[in-house]
């Protein structure tokens, strides 16, 4: 994990999902384009877990709810 230091994070969750917690930040970006690559990155490689596009505290992507990635 690495330390957070853009605006926008990508965020591996704990296993057994959303309601688990947060392991930690995978990475950290300012631009939102390339954060957007990244969280698309991240999710084919952990298929099998929560992966979350976050603008500081607000949610912005939710692997699990493909439907919030626009």
């Amino acid at each position: 994990m690495i330390q957070a230091e853009g605006k926008y994070t990508i965020e591996l969750c704990r296993p057994g999902g959303y309601g688990a917690g947060v392991e930690g930040v995978i990475a950290s970006e300012d631009n939102l384009g390339m954060a957007r690559a990244l969280y698309r990155y991240a999710i084919a490689n952990h298929p099998d877990r929560v992966v979350l596009l976050c603008d500081r505290a607000r949610v912005l992507a939710r692997s699990d709810r493909p439907d919030t990635m626009s």
